[in-house]
């Protein structure tokens, strides 16, 4: 199979284009992902892929890994591609995938579950992603106000994970509920809790809750912790963001899993 050359139909470029709402990505049960890398792990995943645009020195780059899934590679000059990308500059290439819907994983022992209450930023949605992919998290579960996983600037921040650790969108309160009630610790991070770093108390399992980047958990959330956790603060910055705050923990609790 050899690299395909197309001049892209008006009608075709504004399919493309569409995929950067979310209503166009409703519509057509698909959405972009774009940049070399991130188009290569999904070629090289299981993931539905529709369709695959390179600019024509890029193309051959995608020829082989294309051909294993039998798409052909679509080439377009550098112009037309970063058009029809989100990015305000993409000399590589962008992909078509197919929207996939993730199932609820049972909880396991010695396993964190990460929970996102109401996490708005896109960017912080992405890091978070990779995060857990980073620190061999399973499962994300996450309220329905929390970021469109197919928002272009989430799969980019993600760089990949979104292949790997699947994202359940859930009714947030009465999940953590269920979990409660079935003797699963739903740990919270907060600003007013126990030290994180505090010897003697480990959390090794359960859920870690990570809420709003300006309003923290919802109460309705936070009614069904069972245990409180705060990051130790030595400075004067009154708050983290909520990536970052996600890292700290993630790797605290690695540590104690370590020893």
């Amino acid at each position: 199979m050899t690299d395909h050359a197309h001049a892209l139909t008006r009608a075709e470029q504004k399919r493309v284009r569409e995929l950067h709402s979310k209503k166009g990505r409703r519509e057509h049960g698909a959405f972009l992902v774009e940049g070399r890398k991130s188009v290569l792990e999904l070629l090289a995943s299981d993931w539905p892929v529709l369709a695959v645009y390179a600019t024509h020195d890029a193309a051959p780059g995608f020829h082989a890994a294309a051909s294993a899934r039998g798409l052909e590679v679509i080439s377009v000059s550098t112009g037309l591609l970063t058009s029809l990308s989100t990015f305000e500059h993409n000399e590589h290439a962008l992909a078509i995938a197919g929207q996939r819907t993730a199932s609820l994983q049972p909880l396991r022992a010695g396993e964190l579950t990460l929970a996102l209450d109401d996490i708005r930023d896109p960017g912080n949605l992405g890091t978070i992603w990779r995060l857990a992919d980073w620190y061999g998290v399973r499962q994300i579960v996450c309220s329905a106000t929390t970021s469109e996983r197919s928002n272009p600037k989430v799969i980019s921040a993600s760089m990949g994970s979104f292949l790997r650790v699947p994202v359940v969108e859930v009714d947030l309160p009465l999940w953590l509920a269920s979990q409660r009630q079935a003797g699963t610790p739903v740990l919270g991070a907060v600003l007013d809790g126990e030290s994180a770093h505090a010897a003697g108390k480990p959390w090794r399992e359960g859920v870690l809750v990570i809420g709003n980047e300006s309003q923290g958990l919802s109460p309705a959330v936070a009614a069904q912790l069972t245990r409180r956790l705060s990051i130790p603060r030595f400075g004067q910055a009154e708050s983290l963001n909520a990536a970052v705050a996600t890292g700290i923990l993630l790797d605290g609790w690695r540590r104690q899993l370590a020893g």
